[in-house]
């Protein structure tokens, strides 16, 4: 008997010591993953269907408990723009940047969400406002307007944004060729020309100026000049077009 009583109480205890393992499985962290999980699968849902002020909310309570994803900031901001909520969009630049989320990031972001959302426009206004707000961001805001504009082919903001670039950096390739191509667009032929010639003055083997040289030299009628820009494209990276069009140039010349 005081066998079998000392056998009992062994199990008693076994019983104590397992039960807080089993009921201890249950995390709080594990219980608040889930919790943020499901609000995520709320804020996307209520951000697919436009539900601004729901969204809102959502990613709210996922930014209290996980302040530095860069991605819940972008939908939020994105949020915040369709709302018309400009403040709201400058509070949560705020925070993201106490957070150390990087700058180049959140912007990327919010490019992304407004584009798969069809409202290129939120991404736009974001860096006007941004730009506003937070001047010494200008020079890195205006290299992403540049980029935006040129997306957007809108001719007059490329060469505005392209000149502003220029000014802190006339040497720069990428922004000569921008203004090159604002001017492309806005009908100013003669002027594109003269910024490509000024790209090749200081990159003599920059392939896209060259390019376009070679085939505005073509098409008005100045094969001798069209051949020594095409050839010198075509000596830096072979294609089959420009080869075709130096084999005509020179097709012509010999029938003269």
């Amino acid at each position: 008997m005081k066998l079998l009583r000392t056998k009992i109480c062994g199990w008693v205890v076994a019983a104590i010591l397992i039960a807080p393992a089993c009921v201890s499985a249950d995390t709080p962290s594990s219980t608040q993953k889930r919790s943020y999980e499901a609000t995520a699968v709320k804020a996307g849902r209520f951000f697919k269907y436009r539900e601004w002020a729901n969204a809102a909310a959502m990613y709210e309570l996922m930014l209290e408990e996980q302040p530095k994803v860069c991605d819940t900031y972008a939908h939020a901001i994105v949020t915040a723009g369709m709302r018309s909520l400009p403040d709201y969009e400058i509070a949560l630049a705020e925070k993201a940047q106490a957070n150390l989320v990087p700058v180049d990031s959140l912007l990327q972001g919010v490019r992304r969400v407004s584009f798969s959302l069809g409202e290129t426009s939120q991404y736009e206004k974001f860096l006007l406002l941004l730009k506003e707000r937070q001047r010494w961001l200008g020079r890195s805001i205006d290299k992403q307007l540049l980029q935006y504009y040129l997306f957007r082919r809108n001719a007059q903001e490329i060469e505005k944004y392209s000149r502003i670039m220029l000014s802190g950096a006339p040497d720069n390739a990428d922004f000569m060729l921008a203004l090159a191509q604002g001017r492309l667009l806005n009908g100013d032929y003669e002027g594109a020309m003269a910024t490509y010639r000024d790209v090749l003055a200081l990159y003599p083997d920059n392939y896209t100026a060259l390019l376009y040289l070679g085939n505005y030299c073509r098409d008005n009628g100045k094969a001798a000049d069209a051949l020594h820009y095409l050839r010198r494209a075509q000596a830096l990276k072979p294609t089959p077009y420009v080869d075709e069009c130096i084999s005509r140039l020179d097709a012509g010349a010999e029938r003269k």
